[in-house]
């Protein structure tokens, strides 16, 4: 990535001589181009699900205006339609979910997530990458997932979402053990609002959640070893195995233990998040390995 980005030296924090500004829709939707490939496709999902068709509608506001950085062209709700909730979107309705959440037994039945079936959103950021000029970085994005959640359970949009907010109180114990002794990592730094710090503390252990408030630097030595260096083997152990594979004309996986099935689990995350992540993280993983 070009080091000159306007757009990098923004989220630096570095001083430019033009402030960053956001445009909301810079995807294009109010473009007559745009608007030329929407009307081709019935279902604004099955347009999400074309590699070749993200890559031009991102790539649309970036030819037609000087802007700093091009926006993935995706949508939040492409991870509940690979857990079969049946996501279709309604001229005039927005997203409807054929079939949504209704107890907990439907959670209990949702589809087992394969990285797989979203691999139309990895291709898309690589067709994307591909296209842009060196110095134009590409944005992605994701939904929170009390948003996903939200959605998954109500079916649809709604101005209060009284279905998920009943579904919580009628399963209270279910959700509750979503979150009943998990961690969650709290970052402080020195730009940190300590009310809202508070409030989300306060939030989290009221949840169930065993909460740990640190620093960056303290975050990122510790998830490099109990996370990102194990991720960083399993990539390695899986691409040896099936170079040999390949070499030898051998089915290694189906002889695997449960050892190499938990390492192909862990490489079954996506790989240019996790490429961004080792690079950004370098210095750690080197100072980990050393001692």
């Amino acid at each position: 990535m070009n080091s000159d980005s306007s757009f990098l030296k923004a989220l630096n924090k570095e001083s430019l001589p033009t402030p960053p500004i956001w445009y909301m829709r810079q995807a294009g939707r109010y473009m007559p181009e745009y608007q030329n490939v929407r009307k081709k496709f019935k279902n604004f999902l099955d347009m999400c699900k074309e590699p070749d068709i993200c890559c031009e509608l991102a790539l649309q506001p970036i030819n037609a205006f000087e802007l700093d950085a091009a926006i993935l062209f995706s949508d939040i709700l492409t991870i509940p339609d690979s857990f079969g909730l049946g996501v279709e979107f309604i001229e005039n309705e927005g997203p409807v979910f054929k079939n949504p959440i209704s107890n907990s037994t439907d959670i209990k039945n949702l589809n087992h997530f394969d990285p797989e079936s979203l691999d139309y959103v990895y291709k898309a950021v690589n067709n994307i990458k591909s296209s842009l000029p060196e110095e134009i970085p590409l944005i992605g994005f994701c939904g929170s997932p009390w948003t996903l959640a939200a959605y998954s359970i109500e079916g649809r949009s709604s101005k209060n979402f009284e279905k998920t907010l009943n579904f919580l109180v009628s399963n209270q114990k279910d959700v509750h053990n979503l979150f009943e002794n998990k961690w969650c990592v709290l970052i402080k730094d020195k730009k940190t609002n300590l009310k809202h710090l508070n409030f989300l503390n306060s939030f989290w252990k009221k949840m169930g959640s065993k909460v740990v408030i640190m620093n960056s630097e303290k975050h990122d030595k510790i998830f490099s070893i109990t996370s990102h260096l194990p991720h960083l083997v399993a990539y390695n152990l899986v691409k040896s195995a099936q170079d040999f594979e390949k070499k030898q004309k051998y089915n290694l996986i189906k002889y695997s233990a449960g050892g190499l099935r938990d390492f192909s689990r862990i490489a079954a995350s996506n790989e240019i998040m996790w490429r961004d992540i080792f690079f950004n993280n370098n210095i750690h993983y080197l100072f980990n390995v050393w001692i």
